[in-house]
Order: structure tokens, then sequence, then C-alpha cells
């Protein structure tokens, strides 16, 4: 196999598509995006619409039943979907790593905590269990965990969840991978300790040039991290931007319904705006666009056609049939 290519995105993915398998239902369709060597990406939407599953797919740890049946995961242009489960092992924390929404379940509850780092370190590197306990002092030492030599032989339940959340950040970053998933970093978490993890990945992701995917529903999160930003909506990439234009100019009903319901740090709201309704079940699609039954500027050619990803803006692009009526020059349909 040759080396990456110079200057190419370190992961790239192409149209891929997540069915159900046995039953043709799609779970995610056709996203495509790359990511570039230190770049961190927010991928966000509300639970339900594929943020999560697509993650867990890349690596090919999703369930079972859901099977990549189109498109491609092209990491340092490999394609992963179609790599052997020995490259996978060799993928899969030693070159691309995930953190996983809730620590506690995640963590074995019977092996101390540096035993686990010392395991992920010596599936991956050919190192002795001294020196790879001495490598996971340090690791936990990196991630700000507290007299790391005493720490390392506790156990999960000894830990707070802040705590547990830097073990895992610890393990997950024992081998120095080029690319970290966190699947909702900071889901359980009081909103200092959020402060804290987030900047604890922001530091991390600077001294070790590691790219990030963030999956995350907070908004604040993607402010305070990302360069870029998918919006995803039932499955779909419904909007791709830099975060600075997805908070000066969202161009999709859902982001700005989504922007719409974030607290206000400079005013006291009784009650925020949300988005009425829930994201569509995958195997009960609504003919047109996927969000027309919820949206508050719905017109009607937005019942039949789904309208692709057009480019609004350098860089930005968004999938809205007003989008493409205002580029006509129509002034929006009704």
């Amino acid at each position: 196999m040759s080396g990456p290519v110079e200057n190419a995105p370190l992961l790239s993915v192409r149209g891929l598509t997540l069915t159900l398998k046995g039953t043709g239902v799609n779970l995610v369709s056709n996203v495509s995006f790359d990511l570039q060597r230190g770049q961190v990406l927010g991928v966000v939407g509300e639970s339900g619409c594929g943020k999560s599953v697509t993650a867990l797919s890349m690596l090919r740890i999703a369930h079972p039943s859901i099977v990549p049946s189109a498109g491609e995961v092209l990491f340092q242009g490999e394609d992963i979907l179609k790599a052997n489960a020995h490259r996978m092992r060799q993928v899969r924390g030693g070159e691309i790593a995930m953190i996983f929404q809730e620590p506690m379940t995640s963590l074995n509850p019977v092996f101390t905590v540096g035993d686990q780092i010392v395991e992920a370190l010596r599936a991956h590197q050919s190192i002795g269990r001294k020196a790879a306990r001495t490598a996971a002092i340090e690791m936990l030492y990196h991630v700000g965990i507290p007299s790391p030599a005493q720490r390392i032989d506790v156990f999960p339940h000894q830990m707070s969840g802040g705590m547990r959340q830097r073990a895992m950040i610890a393990m997950a970053l024992a081998c120095k991978p080029k690319l970290l998933i966190a699947d909702e970093p900071t889901t359980a978490l009081d909103v200092t300790i959020q402060a804290q993890i987030i900047e604890l990945l922001r530091r991390l992701g600077r001294e070790f040039g590691m790219a990030m995917i963030i999956v995350t529903h907070d908004l604040g999160v993607v402010a305070d991290i990302a360069d870029d930003v998918l919006i995803m909506y039932a499955g779909r990439v419904i909007e791709r931007c830099s975060a600075a234009d997805l908070f000066r100019r969202p161009r999709h009903p859902y982001t700005e319904g989504l922007l719409r319901s974030v607290p206000p740090l400079d005013a006291d709201v009784e009650r925020l705006p949300t988005i009425p309704g829930t994201v569509p079940l995958p195997h009960a699609m609504p003919i047109g666009c996927r969000f027309a039954d919820r949206c508050p500027d719905v017109r009607a050619p937005c019942r039949t056609l789904d309208p692709p990803l057009i480019r609004v803006g350098s860089g930005h692009l968004t999938a809205c049939i007003r989008e493409i009526d205002y580029r006509a020059g129509c002034g929006g349909l009704k």
C-alpha cells in the first residue's frame, strides 16, 4: 500500500450510506466530508439524527445489523471499510481512537484504570508491562489526574464522573492516534467539568497534532472547540460550514432552530424556543425534504423535492429549497 499523499485529507468520507440489514431501510444517507490533519470537526444534531452511528460505522464497531451499503471511508488514502480484521485492529486505538458517551459503561469495572491503559498500549506497541505502566502514569498526568502514580491502581467506580472521563481520554490517547472521535464527551457532566474536558481536548489536540471529530448535540461545545461543523438531520448532512459561519449566518431552518434554542448568556429567559415535532423514523421518512413537517418556512416544493447540498458561500453548503430558489432569482417559491 502506498503512503499518504502530501496535503491530502487525513480522513475523507465519500457517500457513506448505512442500511439496516435485510430491510433496505437507510439509517444514514450519502454522508460526505473531509478532515485535515489537526482539524476539529463538530457533528451536531438531535438524538436519532445519525451522528453516533456514523462515527461507530467508520470504525466498524456499530451493531452488526447496521451495514455500509454504499460509500468509502478513506483514512490516509486507505478505504478502511474494506480492510481485513487484522488491519482494523491496528487502526482502532492505534491510529484512530474513540471516546464513548458514558465512561462508566466503557471502562471495565473489574480492572483498574491502569491495567486498562496498559492493555491498550501493549495491544498496539512493542512494549513491556513495566514501560507501559510508566507510560500510563505519564498519560494520566497529561490529562490532569492528580497523583497519577497512586490513581493508576484505582477502579473506575472509585473515581468521579469527570475523572473517569479523563481516564477514558488517557486510554484513547495512550498510543498517540492521528484521529480522535469523541461521542458526546461532556454528557452527564456538570458545566464546570464540561468546560475543563473541552479545554483538555483542545490542549491535547494541539500538543499531539491530532485531528478530532466531536459528536455532540451541544452547540456550546462546537463554539468552544470546532473548526468546521456538520449539521445532521434524519440521517443526512443538511448543512456543512466553518464554525464561524454557522454562528454568523446559518442557512438551513433546522440549524436556525437549533441556534434559537441555545440559552442566551446576557438575559433571563423563562421559556426557550423549541423545534416542534420529532425526527422522523428511518422507516417512515417523508417524501421531499425530511424537515418539512417541522419547518417554519416550508413551501410547496418542499413536500416533493429532497434538496441536495448546494454551495451558498465559500466552504458553506446547505440542503434547503429556499436557497435554490434564491439563487435562481425567484425570491422564493410560495
